[in-house]
């Protein structure tokens, strides 16, 4: 017995060596912070112009406007959509001149609690309001920080989802808005990146939009300093 088993530790150590000579050397992992972390340098207005590009190809629609004229440039996309009533989370209903401006060509719903007012986004509301966090130009994306002062059914179910973007807050790429915005830090529930319209081609390779969220994407790009 105890010859066995030293020539079955013998064989077994002599197929472990084998194995361990075997073994390719340990791939060499990239940097990926220099891989995802390069930044493109662009000066304000050529992200911003790229932004608004990629954004455009993506079937969305962007408007320009200032923070003086964004209430009546809001009123005017409403109108001119012929939206009859729009949702406002907490961070817009404080702003009065949106509001009001709103009030004066759709029904303003407002949305203090999703549990709230699910039902109305649902099946009432033609447009959700949000601000941004940011942008990022180099995808033509913009990012939403969803919690209490911003639900994300607001630009997650209505049929329209109407997006105010401060063109200040546009960065090169996802990774740098990561680090500016120290991500790292703490992140909400959920942070919602659009980069167009809901779209899908999953039936016959047909492009359909709208399938699982808003079919139109309309961006209220905002130029100067608040």
């Amino acid at each position: 017995m105890t010859h066995k088993t030293t020539e079955t530790g013998t064989a077994r150590e002599l197929i472990l060596q084998r194995l361990r000579k075997a073994q390719p050397a340990p791939m060499s992992m990239p940097d990926v912070s220099a891989l995802y972390g390069q930044e493109l340098h662009e000066d304000h207005m050529t992200r911003v112009e790229r932004l608004v590009l990629n954004l455009t190809n993506a079937m969305a629609q962007v408007h320009r406007t200032t923070w003086a004229a964004l209430p009546k440039s809001l009123a005017d996309v409403v109108r001119d959509q012929q939206l009859v009533s729009v949702a406002l989370g907490p961070e817009l209903l404080d702003d009065a001149a949106v509001c009001a401006a709103l009030g004066t060509t759709t029904h303003v719903l407002p949305v203090t609690t999703v549990h709230g007012e699910q039902a109305a986004l649902f099946n009432e509301v033609a447009a959700g309001v949000t601000l941004s966090r940011a942008a990022i130009a180099e995808t033509g994306t913009v990012v939403l920080w969803s919690g209490p002062q911003s639900p994300r059914l607001l630009s997650l179910v209505p049929p329209v989802h109407i997006v105010i973007v401060d063109a200040h807050t546009v960065y090169d790429t996802l990774s740098e808005v990561m680090h500016a915005e120290r991500w790292s830090d703490g992140l909400p529930t959920n942070v919602i990146l659009v980069s167009s319209p809901s779209k899908t081609a999953d039936i016959q390779q047909t492009l359909a939009y709208g399938a699982h969220g808003p079919k139109q994407l309309i961006v209220m790009l905002v130029e100067d300093v608040r």
